[in-house]
């Protein structure tokens, strides 16, 4: 894949030679990934490409980006100018699994401090999905333009099919395209996975339209997932169904050939269900639990970019508007009834400044200030039909409490950021960045009521309770970079540090009637914790047509309060690939390593888990005839020596008829794993 890499200090100054590799640079510090030969799956899957980024993976449509050793919240997730809110409170529909890797056009992500401009809430990174949307003609004729993917996998009898087209003259284009993917439980080395199959459809149409000079350009789509019955075996329930879309409105425009005006508007209304018996089976009619939630709510964002000095100034609004619900019932026990989460709301409003740009020659500058307001409520909370709900009964007496609880809260949040970039020729660069960055409590951390397994995807098979008094976290990262882009090699390390003051998560509670329910029951707190670590992405390509490639990512994470390690952090990890390519072939082979983590959380009983090493090979066939260009036909095989291992970053196990995993164990990797791609770009 074409790099692109191109000093920014000097518009002048020769653009970077090309290499070949997996990601792209589409900037100094940005990473862009484009789907691969395997194609299927979340577009979190291509986060292994960028290094410091990983997966959360609690079932086979639930990956939940990590970036640095944080994750879930704490990474902001922009698909297409929207910041896509989970309707599940155990993020079952993660913000990459609305858009699947196929209908995904480009993943980038900021390598090290995002910019105030990326987002509202972005301490843990930022991640910007781009999909599929189709391209103005650049003369007279009329464009029609498209891709068809499809692919099989051995490994769980999966497949993907998906179409998208496009129609254009030089002043309005259409859009539409769609996909589908399933897959049954996927085989590992003892046994199959059970819980692990999924379906999932998704649609997505639009229209855009730009004047005649291209200075101003309006764009309207819709996306819609329709996920049905999948698996997320590491969580109390799997998905029934997920069903919801997204609608955005966007407008670039150039004022006076120099001021730049950009808006952003869009609107989420998502329903979501999940139960515990109808893919487990075997569930006791009175252990039968369904839960039903919900999430409604828009978001907004309006940039000023200003030529100012030997840069440029960007002023900007942003803010979004949720409100989630979710209510958990027994459809075998009628009065069974928890209202967990009630009209709660959590309203983001963000005001920023950031200028970029030369400050003399071969040196550049960022550096932007953002303030948000955070505002959150929730709505009272009930409970009936168990027990526990009874007069002076530990559910009671939590419901009162909560309901009696100051539950509106307001914070006011600042964020800084500074990145300072030398370049010591065309082709390398050296960076210094520091950032001061900010978080409000989600909803699950701020109104869980009862002591629950709704959080946000820790699944570590805990139950929690939430903290309204919860203060927001405040982190402190500094960064050292290094970019060089020869015309045979590149390499692109990366060192930083980060300390969090009042980092939030699960500690022992001191609930009495929580304690009652479960004696083991966890509060989410306010602690202060530190990670820091390493990434870089190298390569060589020699002989011409040969390419070797080397990415490498490490973190640690640990408390600085107590003396206890950071829960779900990756291990060292990294992929070495040796491949062949030339405009019509490529084939190779790599290797993909974890080591071990032993430095695990002792505050959820996280276990360890070993380290692995998969062998991978891949091939891919892409024809220079005249009217076979654009086809693209892919074969490999993956975990060739069909090794069995555990991936630290999935969830603890929860179904108890799993082969080979008992409950609590992190759910194993895929087995051996046979595939073929097709795909034609026209």
């Amino acid at each position: 894949m074409p790099v692109y890499a191109q000093d920014l200090a000097d518009a002048d100054k020769e653009i970077l030679p090309t290499m070949f590799i997996e990601g792209e640079i589409l900037t100094p510090g940005t990473v862009g990934v484009k789907p691969d030969m395997g194609g299927a799956g979340d577009a979190a899957v291509l986060l292994h490409k960028v290094p410091g980024a990983n997966v959360n993976s609690n079932g086979p449509l639930t990956g939940i980006a990590q970036y640095r050793g944080l994750f879930g919240d704490r990474v902001n997730v922009i698909t297409d100018g929207t910041s896509y809110k989970s309707a599940c409170s155990n993020a079952m529909d993660a913000p990459l699994s609305h858009v699947p890797a196929v209908l995904t056009e480009v993943l980038s992500v900021k390598r090290g401090i995002a910019s105030v401009s990326s987002g509202i809430e972005t301490l843990g990174g930022n991640i910007v999905q781009k999909t599929r949307s189709g391209e103005f003609a650049v003369d007279d004729d009329i464009l029609f333009s498209g891709r068809t993917s499809n692919g099989y996998s051995s490994v769980n009898t999966g497949y993907y099919v998906s179409l998208f087209a496009n129609i254009a003259n030089q002043n309005h284009k259409i859009h539409g395209g769609g996909s589908r993917e399933a897959g049954d439980s996927f085989a590992w080395s003892e046994g199959v996975n059970r819980d692990s199959s999924y379906e999932r459809n998704v649609g997505t149409v639009g229209y855009g339209f730009q004047t005649d000079d291209e200075n101003h350009q309006f764009d309207i789509g819709y996306n819609y997932n329709d996920t049905h019955l999948s698996g997320t075996p590491s969580l109390p329930m799997d998905i029934v169904y997920s069903n919801g879309g997204v609608t955005n409105l966007n407008y670039n425009g150039l004022i006076a050939d120099k001021y730049k005006l950009t808006t952003e508007f869009s609107y989420q209304d998502v329903e979501h269900q999940m139960n515990n018996y109808t893919l487990r089976g075997n569930v006791a009619q009175p252990a039968r639990r369904q839960s039903d939630n919900t999430a409604e709510g828009f978001g907004y964002k309006a940039t000023f970019d200003i030529p100012l000095f030997e840069g440029n100034l960007l002023l900007g609004v942003d803010g979004d508007n949720i409100e989630h619900n979710a209510v958990i019932t027994n459809p075998f026990n009628q009065p069974f009834k928890i209202n967990n989460f009630n009209d709660v709301t959590r309203d983001r409003y963000g005001f920023f400044t950031e200028w970029k740009g030369d400050l003399v020659q071969d040196w550049a500058l960022e550096i932007g200030t953002r303030l948000n307001w955070v505002r959150m409520n929730a709505g009272t909370v009930s409970g009936t039909g168990a027990p526990i709900f009874a007069p002076g009964k530990p559910g009671t007496q939590l419901a009162a409490d909560f309901n009696a609880s100051d539950r509106l809260k307001n914070d006011v949040n600042l964020d800084v950021v500074a990145a300072l970039t030398h370049y010591l020729s065309s082709d390398m660069a050296i960076e210094l960045g520091f950032g001061r960055k900010t978080r409000s409590p989600s909803y699950q951390e701020r109104y869980g009521w009862l002591p629950l397994n709704a959080t946000g995807g820790l699944a570590d098979g805990r139950n929690y309770i939430g903290n309204v008094d919860l203060t927001p976290e405040t982190s402190y990262q500094v960064e050292l970079g290094f970019d060089w882009q020869g015309k045979e090699m590149y390499l692109t390390p990366r060192a930083f540090y980060r300390y969090v003051d009042n980092y939030i998560q699960g500690t022992p509670t001191q609930n009495q009637a929580a304690l009652a329910i479960d004696p083991t029951t966890l509060e989410f707190s306010n602690i202060n914790a530190q990670l820091y670590g390493v990434d870089m992405e190298a390569g060589y390509r020699f002989l011409e047509d040969w390419r070797i490639d080397f990415l490498l990512s490490y973190v640690r994470g640990e408390r600085t309060d107590a003396k206890d390690n950071l829960y779900r952090i990756a291990p060292v990890n990294g992929k070495i690939s040796f491949f062949y390519d030339t405009p019509e072939w490529l084939a190779g082979t790599e290797l993909v390593g974890y080591g071990k983590q032993t430095k695990t959380a002792a505050y959820n009983d996280e276990p360890p888990t070993a380290g692995y090493i998969l062998w991978n090979l891949r091939m891919q066939y892409r024809p220079q005839y005249k009217y076979l260009q654009g086809l693209q036909v892919g074969f490999g095989i993956e975990n060739l020596l069909d090794k069995g291992y555990r991936i630290h970053l999935n969830g603890l196990n929860r179904n108890p008829i799993n082969d080979g995993t008992a409950i609590g164990q992190h759910l194993p990797g895929q087995g051996r794993n046979f595939y073929a791609t097709l795909s034609y770009d026209w």
